[in-house]
């Protein structure tokens, strides 16, 4: 008698979908209808029973009943090698997944997940610029179980084809049945956590708070009728320009040391107890306190790696390292696979498990042109220095040339900038470095690349210069002020290697 096929039966999820079902109803409707929901608690006239009341009722039961039969309403199975999604209430549809399109299945759990012990499932597929579909809630074996019954298909599949490549940890290639191995490669400790969380960018989590003020002061505005921007332009029209930028030189130090604060329990929240694994088909990240996610790099699918390091990252030695993937979810999002934070073995495995011959390779260097400097010194020089002048000329009179102060800081920043641009090329792959004081690094194979363009530049008399672009399946790598005919050179060997070789891109 034939085993069963797990998964071969339309199956719902765990009952206590429901409640993730209602939440997310809810919460759509909090985005359309919270100024009405603010006036209800800031503007109430009587404590009775009034038409607010008996609308926020009618919401409550009417979004209890959508999520009833939503649930009841969404099966999934397996069949036909194809992983099926059926939904709807209104407005019924299907989703068939070739097994072997789905990239990964990634587990991720809120505090309620943990505390009712399931988990939601996000299916995540090459040829998809999103998430193919989602669970919500299943039972953590069931989970398990579904993630192992894909990873299975695809091992099967590639070791037959010959392209799951064995670890050096003693995998046996000639079993019929894949092997089951991973590896802790790295484990973030509170200290290490505190390292990542100092050297975030804080400077664009400012830019975020501020955003999140001036919508909120434009909510506010709307629901209450309080118009907190006329009241800041009144203020800034009865002050002299010395207290306005007295006001600015006490208040931007509170607000960095306020986005500080929250940039570091952002890291904390996003990814405490972080756990870095080496599986059979590629990595696997687990972290976070209150939503802990579990994703997987497939080795197969990773495009290119990209590292990173701010100057207090390599003042704790650490750097930031990331595996974009065939048509990763949002590869800059959470679901972005990757590390927040690591040393150099961590890193060196990276490298090693994606090129293993990297370091057998004879690499050739290259640089970039001097007129680099030119145009860096353009863009974060004359330009906003200019500008600067022009919108405080008015208030700081005289004053305002001090920002010309800034321009011999710019030409040196843009000269290291170009001599920063390193790029280095091999039979079987592209690695290149730049970079003033955030320094970034990226290693390619030849064999990931979808596309290749040059772009002569339009600045020089002849256009001897150009922009070699690489596009692969998770982005593009661009390499700029370079010699025209040595970018051609490269695309032409680029696209010879392509063509000619019989290596799968994934």
């Amino acid at each position: 008698m034939s085993e069963v096929q797990p998964f071969s039966q339309p199956t719902r999820q765990s009952s206590a979908a429901i409640i993730f079902i209602l939440g997310r109803f809810i919460k759509m409707l909090g985005r359309q209808f919270w100024p009405v929901i603010l006036v209800f608690f800031l503007n109430r006239k009587s404590s009775g029973i009034n038409g607010y009341t008996l609308f926020f009722l009618g919401l409550a039961g009417f979004s209890a009943l959508i999520s009833l039969l939503n649930y009841f309403k969404l099966y999934f199975y397996i069949k036909d090698d194809e992983l099926v999604l059926e939904k709807g209430v209104f407005r019924k549809s299907k989703i068939n997944v070739p097994l072997d399109r789905v990239q990964t299945v990634n587990f991720r759990q809120t505090i309620i997940h943990q505390f009712l012990n399931v988990v939601a499932v996000d299916i995540d597929t090459a040829g998809s610029s999103r998430k193919e579909f989602s669970l919500h809630a299943l039972s953590k074996p069931q989970a398990e179980l579904l993630r192992e019954v894909v990873t299975s298909w695809q091992s099967a599949a590639q070791h037959s084809a010959g392209r799951l490549a064995p670890l050096e940890t003693g995998l046996d290639t000639d079993s019929a049945a894949p092997s089951v191995f991973s590896k802790l490669l790295f484990q973030l400790t509170p200290l290490d956590l505190a390292k990542i969380g100092m050297s975030q960018n804080h400077l664009r989590t400012a830019g975020i708070l501020f955003a999140f003020f001036a919508s909120f002061a434009d909510d506010v505005k709307d629901a209450l009728g309080i118009d907190l921007e006329k009241k800041l332009t009144w203020w800034l029209g009865t002050s002299q320009g010395w207290d306005i930028l007295l006001a600015l030189l006490m208040v931007i130090p509170v607000f960095l040391l306020g986005s500080f604060f929250f940039t570091m329990v952002r890291t904390v929240l996003q990814y405490f107890g972080l756990r870095f694994w080496r599986t059979e088909r590629g990595f696997k990240i687990e972290s976070g306190l209150f939503t802990r996610q579990e994703v997987s790099a497939v080795l197969t699918k990773i495009q290119y790696v990209l590292w990173s390091s701010s100057p207090l990252m390599r003042l704790f030695n650490m750097m930031k390292v990331r595996m974009p993937q065939a048509a990763s979810v949002d590869v800059t999002g959470k679901l972005a696979v990757g590390l927040p934070g690591c040393y150099a073995p961590q890193l060196e495995a990276v490298r090693a498990a994606y090129f293993p011959e990297e370091n057998a390779q004879n690499w050739e260097p290259h640089g970039v042109d001097g007129i680099a400097t030119f145009w860096r010194f353009l863009r974060i020089g004359l330009l906003p220095t200019a500008v600067l002048i022009l919108i405080t000329r008015s208030w700081l009179q005289n004053g305002a040339f001090i920002w010309l102060l800034w321009l011999p800081i710019a030409l040196w920043l843009a000269n290291r900038y170009r001599r920063s641009w390193q790029w280095e090329v091999s039979d079987e792959g592209l690695r290149a470095q730049w970079g003033t004081f955030n320094r970034t690094a990226v290693l390619l194979q030849w064999h990931k690349v979808q596309a290749v363009s040059v772009r002569k530049a339009i600045f020089t008399k002849r256009a001897t210069l150009a922009r070699l672009t690489l596009y692969t399946a998770a982005g593009d790598i661009s390499v700029p002020y370079i010699p025209f005919e040595k970018a051609q050179a490269v695309q032409d060997f680029v696209l010879f290697k392509v063509e000619s070789g019989d290596r799968a891109w994934m």
